[in-house]
Formats: structure tokens, C-alpha cells, sequence
């Protein structure tokens, strides 16, 4: 898995709230486009959770630039923005779903299931990090 957040309090927080979900499961972070770009380069995770606002890309953009290099990873956007455009754009962009972050305890962990289930490549302990 691989989280793409700029702010270090909420990084640290969803890590610590996967690692508890999910023991065992390899956790990457990435706090700007070009790091996110270069661990899902290394990495191949199976799962990317996606903030919108970063310092040097916009996480929706940065979603479909994954999804062309790594079609099976799921994209799971984590914002504060709010609105129909923006989980349209998610959509388009190729995500598997949009998630607000005041929602992330109720929502998050039965998206990450879910994507982790219809992922082509969830059997697979180095797609599935």
C-alpha cells in the first residue's frame, strides 16, 4: 500500500490505522507527486490511497498518470475536498473510489477491503503491498 499525503500528522495517522487494519502489510508514503510516481515505479502497490491537494501535482491527475502505468493498482482518493466534480473527476481519472477524510474511519477500511478483493493481483503479496 502506499499512502500520498502532504501533511506528516495525517500520513502518520493512516499508517498507524492500516497497520492495525492490516498487519503484515508493507506501508509506503509518499508526501508529494514525484515521490508517489517513484515508489509506485519501485513498488508496485496494490492499493494507492490519494490525497488531492499536493504540493507539486493535483492527486486526481497523479491518479491517472498511475492508472496508465499500473492499470491494476487501485487508486483510493482521500480528500477534504467535497462536491460531485471532484468524485467525477476521480472517477474519470480511473479511481476506485473517492473517500472524504471526515469519513476515513467508517469508509476506508471496507474500500481497501474491497479493492483489495477485486484486484486482479491481490493474491500477489508484491502487488498487494
Amino acid at each position: 500500500m502506499l499512502i500520498v499525503e502532504d501533511q506528516d500528522y495525517m500520513r502518520r495517522m493512516l499508517r498507524e490505522f492500516l497497520q492495525a487494519a492490516f498487519p503484515g502489510k508493507n506501508i509506503h508514503e509518499a508526501a508529494d507527486g514525484r515521490s508517489a510516481l517513484a515508489v509506485c515505479l519501485e513498488r508496485r502497490p496494490g492499493i494507492v490511497l490519494m490525497d488531492i491537494n499536493l504540493p507539486d501535482a493535483n492527486g486526481i491527475d497523479l491518479t491517472a498518470q498511475i492508472k496508465i502505468m499500473l492499470p491494476d493498482t487501485a487508486v483510493i482518493i482521500v480528500s477534504n475536498l467535497t462536491g460531485s466534480a471532484y468524485t467525477e473527476r476521480a472517477k474519470a481519472a480511473g479511481a476506485f473510489t473517492y473517500i472524504n477524510k471526515e469519513a476515513i474511519h467508517d469508509l476506508l477500511l471496507p474500500a481497501i477491503s474491497a479493492a483489495l478483493g477485486l484486484s486482479r493481483s491481490a493474491n500477489d503479496p508484491q502487488q498487494a503491498s
